[in-house]
Formats: structure tokens, sequence, C-alpha cells
């Protein structure tokens, strides 16, 4: 069984310490598990123990990690998950973490969407495509993409349609009239709107 050789304090995370074993590995561990194991230098630990102790700890550092970026701005489960993957964090763990934090409301999908989606129809003024383009890169469920567009009026697409156009037709105002016409069927789409909402528009 390996022995606990000294603790050290992490300079970064004050409730975070590091273990020195003898048989030259190196964990870290939270206060909360110095006080439940009892740890201290000449302590030996079961294979069991220690197994136990590391899953407890990537769980607290998940969570930390997690709550980090959801205190930046929302995400949506697929969007977190892949950021926690990408920064080297255990897959089964991380699925825990994410079941814990939709739990208690941390994590709501449907609401990220739709205020993400507000964001990309109000002040970006995107197409539904585009709109729904977005949301699905962020990770969104498609149940949860088509009830959000669901929401998107047709006369706001309208609206936003004809922003962009106005905008971009100002821009080739000196272009052969069919190349114009060509490029604000291409730019508009571009910006997610279907074809429908341009013929209108055009």
């Amino acid at each position: 069984m390996p022995s606990v050789l000294r603790i050290t304090q992490q300079k970064r995370h004050p409730n975070r310490y590091n273990l020195f074993l003898d048989n030259d590995e190196r964990i870290s561990v939270t206060d909360d598990l110095l006080i439940k194991y009892q740890l201290s230098s000449g302590v030996s630990l079961s294979d069991a123990q220690l197994r136990d102790m590391k899953h407890a700890a990537d769980i607290v550092f998940t969570r930390e990690k997690a709550i980090e970026l959801l205190s930046l701005r929302d995400h949506g489960s697929g969007e977190l998950k892949v950021k926690l993957l990408q920064k080297g964090y255990d897959k089964a763990v991380i699925e825990n973490v994410i079941a814990s934090l939709r739990s208690r409301d941390y994590l709501n999908d449907r609401r990220f969407a739709e205020t993400y989606a507000a964001e990309l129809i109000r002040l970006k003024r995107l197409g539904p495509r585009k709109v729904k383009e977005k949301l699905f890169r962020r990770g969104v469920g498609a149940d949860i993409i088509h009830r959000v567009l669901l929401d998107y009026d047709p006369e706001q697409q309208l609206e936003n349609c004809r922003y962009h156009f106005e905008k971009k037709d100002r821009q080739l105002a000196e272009e052969d009239p069919v190349k114009r016409k060509q490029k604000l069927i291409r730019f508009l789409q571009g910006k997610g709107f279907g074809w429908n909402s341009i013929s209108k528009i055009l």
C-alpha cells in the first residue's frame, strides 16, 4: 500500500493539496478529502481508498471548472461537455457533474437556447437557418431548437431580412443588376433566410 510522504498546499487553489506518495505518484485532493481520510505524512492508503479519493477529487475539480465556465456566461449541456472534455476531464465524471447541475437548474438547455436565439434574432438579426446552425454548434438538441424557432415570428424574419438587404444593397449600388440580385440572394441565404422571405424582400 502506498504511503503519504508529504502534503503541500497549492498556490493557485488554496482549497487543494498535493499528495506525494512513496510510489512516485502525486495526486491532487481537496481539504475535505484531507479530513475525510485523515491524511498526513506516513499514512498508508489501500488501493480502494486511493481509487475512491481520486474519483471524489475528479468530481469536485470538474464541478468547479463547470461552475467557473457557467459564471462567465450561460452554456448548453453539449457545449459545456465539449469544453470540459477539451480541458482533459474524464467523460464519465463530466456526465455525472452535468446531471447534477441540471438537477439544480444551474444548467438548462431550453433557457440557454431561448436566450442565445433571442440575441441572434434581435441583435444580429439572423435568419432561422443561421440561428438553427449556431444553436446546433453550441450543442443544443434538435427538439429544443425546433421549439425555439417556432417562436421566431414571420414578420420579424421579414424585418431582419430587409435590414440585411438594405445594408448590402447600398454596397452593391454600382453593380450590374443581374449580378447585384444574385449577390443579394447569396448574401441573404448566408444570413440564414429562406427563399420565402428573400423573394418577398426582393
